[in-house]
């Protein structure tokens, strides 16, 4: 262990819904915040810096949301940096909280992610805009439509069924029920999930994410200073990778497959690295994946080295991924129950760093040591993977 190695002491979240009608923004965010400093048994006057993780303005309706919410992350003072990386804003800006940290310029960083996606009346009319707008926007894609199209590549050539899809979701779903700040508790049922409103074929409605307000907050520390906490998760090793703006270009050549994000596997192959990783599938205890349908989970396995390209179906049909199966993903629910946008990949880095740190409750892994937490963003473009730990090396 150096001393400068970046350390998790305390991860707060907000209850996560459709609307919070009963707070501001600026208010979400003194949530987290009060609950993340609560977590790491630290004050706000500990705090060197803050990363501010936060997507597209029009869903807060706010512009620049970390100028508004300032003196709720108690920022005045001190350096802040705001992070935006679409989908993957809060696993970009967990990573660069560390990064900060690692690098020996601040001791305890605060990491604060939130979003609004209640304040813009319709979301999906936000996400037409990040496709080409020269070759792509006038076919009036959107994310659904988008994932769409990788589900049903992903039936032409890799063997993925409905059943597979409705396994995913009902685990999930499962899964949500044990986590009290999950968006979604619902029991399903594979049935409920096959029968649920079509969206675009072959995604329904059970197959993907609710919008969600909330905010989350992590508090990291330097591995000099973390010696004097019981309970820490350690920053093992991160990546993050980008591939092209435009889909076209990502159909498929000699090392891209549309189905199997190759930009999740070179975030992943970096954090791998750097945390002596060989053998994910069986080194790996835990996993939480931002995955907001469930066809893109499955692809997600082979892209981060769980699975064979195009044999992430074995492991749904093994039952492998379930929580208590060889490799529980998102034992929290994810984000196909709870998806706060700019926050979402900051609850994924939270969550796994409970898991580590023996701390995540009902929906806890038993002997959870290892786990890698990934983030998403601008239609399979934007990647970032981190792996944590219960002890430094």
């Amino acid at each position: 262990m150096t001393t400068n190695a970046a350390a998790i002491l305390g991860f707060g979240q907000t209850k996560f819904r459709t609307v919070r009608e009963d707070v501001s923004g600026p208010e979400l965010v003194f949530e987290a915040v009060s609950a993340a400093l609560a977590d790491s048994q630290m004050d706000i006057d500990d705090i060197d810096a803050v990363v501010f993780a936060s997507a597209p303005e029009v869903f807060e309706g706010v512009y620049e949301p970390d100028r508004w919410s300032i003196e709720a992350f108690g920022g005045v003072g001190k350096p802040v940096v705001r992070v935006h990386t679409g989908g993957a804003t809060g696993g970009s800006a967990a990573i660069a909280g560390a990064r900060l940290i690692e690098s020996g310029l601040y001791q305890t960083v605060l990491v604060v992610g939130l979003q609004r996606t209640s304040e813009t009346p319709d979301a999906q009319a936000v996400f037409t805009t990040i496709f080409d707008p020269i070759f792509e926007q006038d076919v009036q894609l959107n994310v659904i439509t988008g994932i769409a199209l990788v589900a049903s590549r992903q039936m032409k050539y890799f063997g993925l069924t409905e059943d597979h899809m409705a396994w995913v979701s009902k685990k999930n779903f499962d899964n949500a029920l044990l986590n009290p700040f999950a968006h979604l508790h619902k029991h399903i049922t594979t049935e409920d999930v096959k029968n649920s409103r079509p969206l675009a074929w072959p995604l329904r409605l059970l197959h993907t994410c609710p919008r969600s307000d909330g905010a989350a907050a992590v508090v990291m520390t330097s591995g000099e200073n973390a010696k004097r906490h019981k309970s820490v998760a350690w920053m093992r090793g991160g990546g993050h990778a980008t591939d092209v703006y435009r889909i076209g270009d990502r159909i498929k050549d000699a090392d891209s497959d549309l189905a199997i994000p190759r930009a999740l596997g070179w975030a992943c192959a970096d954090a791998y690295r750097e945390a002596g990783i060989t053998d994910p599938l069986n080194q790996l205890d835990v996993v939480e994946v931002y995955a907001p349908f469930s066809n893109l989970e499955i692809g997600y396995y082979e892209s981060m080295g769980l699975a064979p390209s195009g044999r992430g179906i074995e492991l749904v049909e093994s039952g492998a991924t379930a929580l208590g199966g060889k490799i529980p993903v998102v034992p929290s629910g994810g984000c196909m129950t709870a998806n706060p946008i700019g926050a979402t990949g900051l609850v994924r880095f939270g969550e796994a760093a409970l898991q580590v740190m023996g701390r995540a409750g009902d929906h806890q892994v038993d002997g959870a040591k290892l786990a890698l937490a990934t983030a998403c963003g601008g239609i399979d473009q934007f990647y970032t993977a981190a792996v944590l730990a219960s002890d430094p090396e």
